[in-house]
């Protein structure tokens, strides 16, 4: 390339007509070793301005550790790609980039000016605009990047502004073109992206006979843009001084590190209250799949927790008591730990608490039977802070009636089931769905103004287990501006065998295809709450492996974003005002 200290190169010519500056020469002849040599264009001033060495490194902005093969390219100014490379096992690039031209900007002529072509890059023609200040002979030349002469005219021009078309012809690749007039040349490059068999320089129209032609006396220093990117990080740009050693450090936030993560389902507070409080958030655990410690790992920004009462182990006139009793543990879990999590009620809090880099804790009570069919206690539940309503658990109430139920199909909601509906409605709970019947499903869609989710379900077309969704319902939420947790659950991702990663994508592809966007898909593990979790999703700690796997598979990171948190906290500000 040549060094364009400033917009183009000048030389005042002391031999035969080539363009300015030190042109790397072809190669002469290949032995049994490849020998490249520089060689002199013939009757031709060469100035050697030897080359640039650039190196740095790549490094995970959050976790500090090298990224292997991240991508680096470098652009001069103008935006022409001078090099690529990839780092190394330690994170580390360099590349070594040959610069041909005169360092020593000099002086402008003050009888011509040369433009950049455009369009630059070009296939197959471009223009090459350049003035004129007075009248006289001018010679255009184009060379390539071996400094062979590609094409030659001259023309004996008026004052004025003009344009000569260039034709592609010759191999694709960097073009140097000259004007000069009076003793005095200037220099510029173009960029061919494809070979021609055309004629070069073409035709030379008038653009302007009026001439307004100013000098600027400084030029900015000449510099590089380099762009470090990697598959599952989202890339990042450094303009440096194009000076050697230069280095290019880089610290590249990953994809999932950027987005919103929210999980919609998870009973970790079950693993607390079945060990008597001695499994404590705050601790990094090798059993079971929470803490805090991992949430950080696996990149978590917001969880729903889950207050679920055994409909078998406790009195049904004791559900709600319990339930707020619950409902306080997790309160003073959040407490305990108030420098990496909070509880919130409102989207906004989630955005606050991600930008401090806690957690934020949603409530939901998994089950209607906690409410012990009082409309009181439903709003008791809210005033205490609770978001979040699953209908029903597996068992059915008076009201609703569960998907585990022989009469699912059948038999929905009650008129008391469809005030409670209404009561959420308007209070500005969630409306959760997953356990609950069909019919009971369609009546709630037919009574509630608001989007609905179902934290913790697959698609049943896929795995036909009751507690899976079915087109119809799919098509219904998506249709209402809901969502669908995709759930871990192995049994309702395959009807045998052990579960793995690629399955939770599968049903996520299913649903996607089946409603024509990534706008009803969110994430809802079910952890904790389920003994057997699918390979590669073995804790909150993998929830990356997510992120990479939807990249894989092409989904644009926009839906990435949208399906890790971006969709749920849609209907969360939707819904809860």
């Amino acid at each position: 390339m040549i060094e364009d200290r400033a917009l183009c190169t000048l030389e005042k010519p002391g031999g035969a007509k080539s363009p300015i500056g030190l042109f790397i020469a072809p190669l002469v002849r290949l032995r049994r070793l490849a020998l490249l040599t520089l060689t002199l264009l013939s009757a031709c001033q060469l100035l050697q301005a030897g080359g640039r060495t650039m190196f740095g490194t790549v490094r995970d902005r959050h976790r500090g550790t090298p990224i292997t093969s991240a991508g680096i390219q470098i652009f001069d100014r103008s935006g022409i790609l001078l090099t690529t490379t990839t780092t190394n096992a330690q994170g580390q690039w360099q590349v070594s980039i040959p610069v041909v031209g005169i360092t020593d900007q000099g002086e402008l002529p003050r009888t011509f000016s040369l433009e950049q072509n455009y369009p630059n890059p070009f296939n197959p023609s471009t223009k090459i605009p350049f003035t004129v200040v007075k009248s006289g002979n001018v010679r255009i030349t184009v060379y390539n990047i071996l400094g062979q002469l590609v094409d030659a005219k001259e023309y004996d021009l008026q004052a004025g502004s003009y344009a000569v078309d260039w034709k592609a012809t010759g191999s694709a690749g960097v073009l140097f073109y000259s004007v000069e007039m009076g003793g005095e040349r200037l220099t510029k490059k173009m960029v061919q992206l494809d070979r021609g068999n055309s004629t070069g320089l073409g035709n030379l129209s008038v653009m302007s006979s009026h001439v307004n032609y100013n000098l600027s006396p400084e030029f900015a220093t000449d510099s590089c843009r380099i762009i470090a990117s990697s598959f599952v990080y989202e890339p990042d740009t450094l303009t440096v001084a194009f000076v050697d050693s230069a280095r290019g450090d880089f610290m590249l936030e990953s994809v999932h590190d950027r987005a919103l993560v929210i999980d919609l389902h998870n009973d970790v507070m079950e693993v607390i209250l079945r060990t008597n409080y001695a499994y404590q958030l705050a601790d990094r655990h090798t059993t079971d799949h929470t803490d805090i410690p991992r949430y950080r790992d696996g990149g978590v920004d917001g969880q729903i927790f889950s207050i679920w009462i055994s409909p078998t182990t406790y009195s049904s006139s004791t559900y709600f008591s319990t339930a707020m009793k619950f409902l306080d543990t997790l309160k003073a879990q959040a407490n305990r730990n108030k420098n990496d999590m909070g509880l919130v009620v409102r989207a906004d809090s989630v955005d606050s608490l991600s930008r401090q880099k806690k957690i934020a804790g949603i409530v939901v009570v998994e089950g209607g039977h906690c409410i012990e069919d009082r409309l009181e206690n439903l709003l008791a539940f809210y005033a205490a802070g609770v978001r979040v309503m699953t209908i029903t658990w597996n068992n059915s109430t008076s009201w609703a009636v569960s998907a585990q139920d022989s009469r699912a199909d059948n038999v929905g909601l009650s008129e008391f089931g469809k005030q409670v509906i209404r009561t959420m409605d308007s209070l500005g709970m969630i409306i959760d769905i997953s356990h609950v019947g069909r019919k009971s499903v369609d009546d709630i869609l037919a009574t509630s103004k608001n989007p609905i989710i179902a934290s913790h379900s697959g698609a049943y077309a896929l795995r036909n287990h009751y507690r899976n969704l079915t087109d119809t319902q799919i098509r219904a939420i998506a249709q209402r501006g809901g969502v669908i947790g995709v759930v871990f659950y192995p049994p309702f991702l395959v009807s045998s065998g052990q579960a793995r990663l690629d399955n939770v994508i599968q049903h996520i592809d299913y649903i996607k295809n089946l409603v024509g966007n990534a706008d009803c898909i969110s994430l809802g593990s079910d952890f904790d709450g389920i003994e057997v979790t699918p390979t590669g999703l073995e804790n909150v700690t993998k929830f990356p492996a997510i992120t990479e796997a939807l990249l894989q598979r092409g989904y644009t990171r926009q839906d990435v974003r949208k399906i890790l948190g971006e969709n749920f906290m849609r209907v969360f500000r939707t819904v809860c005002k």
